[in-house]
């Protein structure tokens, strides 16, 4: 049943003081929106995208100061959202000459014209920045979980709400990542570092990847290093919209390495996984993928 997303119903819902906590708990309604959305995968709808969208505007529209960071978020002006919807892949040139490319399933809420000493974006999801030089004028993005700033390079930003982990991989240039349950640290990154941070146990690593690679999916392609089961079953939903189903109890803990390129259909990446899980099988029905091990 679709359901009309009124901003205005979820802003008297929410609490009226603002607070450098509200764009975390605005972006706890995406969490419940993909749930709900796992459940009811064949009746799709905007829904998610438009609730998300409505949640990060009503962050947009105040002005608060972000204590921890020392600086001030100003009013978005005219702004507007961008979604990828499963099996789509969105980009966009914004005011400043940046691209961005959204992966399956992402949310980007940006200005209609960058104003003030920042350049801030809103991200849900996955997506990839090619950020236009402007050292006067750091561009932020600004998660549920992390803050990523860059003056002018190349990198990648997945935070899907639900997912075990939180990534920043860097391409190019630099990049200075806050995550929010770390006080009084930023991690600076290199070319070829990704920083991971777990919610659960607000832990974060540092690692040495391709960033080619983990990039790579606004091409088309797919590469998994060192990916569980149940990392790279989200990850085909997105991109064929469709839903695995699987028993949790019986996921493979070993991890995988594979990579799966623009041609290959749902038949030959779920065809691929049964090689590299022995002994598993699926079958296909309509929309719903049922994967036995």
């Amino acid at each position: 049943m679709d359901k009309k997303v009124n901003i205005e119903d979820i802003w008297n819902e929410s609490a009226g003081e603002i607070s450098p906590r509200t764009f975390r708990e605005l972006l706890s309604l995406s969490k419940r929106i993909e749930a709900t959305e796992a459940r009811s995968r064949r009746r799709r709808n905007f829904v998610s995208a438009l609730a998300i969208a409505a949640s990060l505007a009503i962050v947009a529209s105040v002005t608060f100061t972000l204590t921890r960071k020392e600086y001030s978020v100003s009013p978005l002006d005219s702004t507007s959202n961008l979604v990828a919807d499963y099996g789509q892949i969105s980009s966009i040139t914004l005011d400043d000459g940046t691209v961005v490319h959204l992966n399956s399933g992402s949310t980007l809420l940006y200005p209609a014209e960058f104003k003030g000493g920042n350049r801030i974006v809103f991200l849900t999801g996955e997506g990839n920045f090619d950020v236009a030089k402007d050292p006067s004028r750091p561009f932020i993005v600004k998660t549920a979980h992390m803050d990523v700033q860059a003056l002018g390079t190349s990198f990648c930003v997945q935070s899907y709400a639900g997912d075990n982990t939180v990534r920043t991989t860097l391409r190019e240039g630099k990049v200075k990542v806050d995550v929010d349950a770390v006080n009084n640290k930023s991690y600076f990154l290199d070319p070829g570092m990704q920083l991971i941070y777990t919610p659960s146990g607000k832990t974060v690593s540092l690692a040495i990847v391709d960033a080619e690679k983990v990039m790579s999916w606004e091409n088309g392609y797919l590469t998994f290093s060192n990916a569980t089961f149940a990392e790279i079953a989200k990850s085909l939903e997105r991109r064929f919209n469709v839903s695995i189903s699987y028993s949790s109890d019986n996921i493979r803990k070993n991890s995988l390495n594979v990579r799966f390129v623009p041609e290959d259909t749902l038949e030959d990446a779920l065809g691929v996984l049964t090689i590299l899980i022995p002994g598993s099988k699926y079958r296909i029905e309509g929309n719903r993928v049922y994967y036995h091990f």
